[in-house]
């Protein structure tokens, strides 16, 4: 080899070693042109098993909230973390990753997932493999109905159900939370319309309206139906033609149906035994959580003509406030009645949301 030849070699090989020791520092993204998700990964590569608390996570939208980060990050307890989204980036991994640290609570590794081929994905096994081997897992905000196509009836389905089984923390915020009850509003037959209260309540059988029933599986979300951007999207009718539709349509009956409603940069913690507590962000407006459960079947609940719904006892959770949803009783919060005639509502109190804690 010649002298000016050689120099160019090692000058080569020594960029080459600089660019790799740079990228080490950097964050993962693996992406194949056939591969069905793009994975994004923050810290380190090898897997750590780390034994884990379940917690599940209801998180209403807009801002994250962190004291539910942190709760999550402390069940992780050191493992590896995964988020899971149909849409977006990877902007939870630095933001998790680096709020463990400032906990003193690193974790091995934070990963985002973006599902690109809703039904390939599903069965994917390294995917799959992603799953198994997370101490914790967060799907994000976006589009339910993406969610849906993604788990229903897949292996990812069950390997989630099973790491909820053995113990991990669980959660999502906005379509996130939507799909964490046994009934799930999955915004399939809507498309790209927003499904309004106004609508729903003046024709509880809309085709804006259809459902998906057990999906995810966690110890306390029997009989539940969740909504989000609760108060701030006015969504209040709409959650209750829900829960009338899971009544009317034989899902439940007129004394089990239930909901979990909540509001933006809001968030409710579930224990395992059921015992939970709502966390705000600071600054928020309007924070809060909404806790219903029928009494009676829906008086109207048809095709084509309002709703009348009565006596639908509602519990309003603030900052602080526990509720236990073994014994459907709380503390700290304000309860009150709602009852739908002709597809208007009144509530006890004389406010829809209830108002302001006692």
């Amino acid at each position: 080899m010649k002298k000016a030849e050689c120099k160019k070699s090692i000058k080569k090989q020594v960029i080459t070693c600089a660019v790799l020791a740079a990228s080490l520092l950097l964050p993962i993204s693996t992406s194949a042109a056939s591969a069905p998700y793009t994975l994004y990964q923050v810290g380190s590569t090898a897997d750590k098993a780390t034994s884990t608390s379940f917690g599940q996570v209801y998180m209403g939208g807009s801002t994250d909230v962190d004291e539910a980060f942190k709760w999550m990050i402390q069940k992780a307890n050191g493992g590896d973390f995964l988020v899971i989204r149909a849409t977006g980036t990877d902007a939870y991994n630095s933001y998790i990753y680096d709020l463990a640290k400032s906990m003193g609570k690193p974790l091995n590794s934070v990963s985002t997932i973006v599902v690109n081929d809703l039904i390939r994905a599903g069965s994917d096994s390294s995917l799959i493999d992603k799953i198994n081997k997370a101490e914790g897992i967060f799907f994000a905000g976006g589009n339910q109905a993406d969610y849906v196509d993604f788990l229903k009836g897949s292996p990812a389905l069950t390997a989630l159900n099973n790491r909820i089984n053995q113990g991990i923390p669980f959660g999502g915020t906005s379509a996130g939370t939507m799909i964490q009850g046994d009934h799930i509003y999955d915004s399939i037959s809507a498309g790209a319309t927003t499904l309004d209260s106004k609508t729903a309540l003046n024709n509880p059988y809309s085709s804006l309206i259809s459902f998906t029933d057990y999906l995810i599986q966690t110890p306390h979300n029997n009989s539940v139906q969740t909504d989000t951007h609760f108060e701030q999207r006015d969504r209040m009718g709409r959650f209750l033609t829900f829960l009338a539709r899971n009544i009317q349509d034989g899902e439940e009956t007129g004394t089990s149906a239930k909901g979990i409603a909540v509001n933006e940069q809001s968030a409710l913690l579930v224990e395992k035994d059921g015992s939970a507590k709502v966390v705000t962000q600071p600054g928020s407006t309007n924070a809060a959580v909404y806790l219903a459960k029928t009494n009676m079947a829906p008086t109207t609940c048809v095709s084509g003509q309002p709703l009348t719904f009565n006596n639908i006892s509602i519990y309003k959770l603030f900052n602080g406030s526990t509720f236990n949803l073994s014994t459907w009783a709380g503390s700290g919060g304000l309860a009150y009645t709602l009852n739908v005639n002709g597809g208007v509502i009144t509530s006890s109190t004389g406010k829809v949301y209830g108002g302001n804690q006692p």
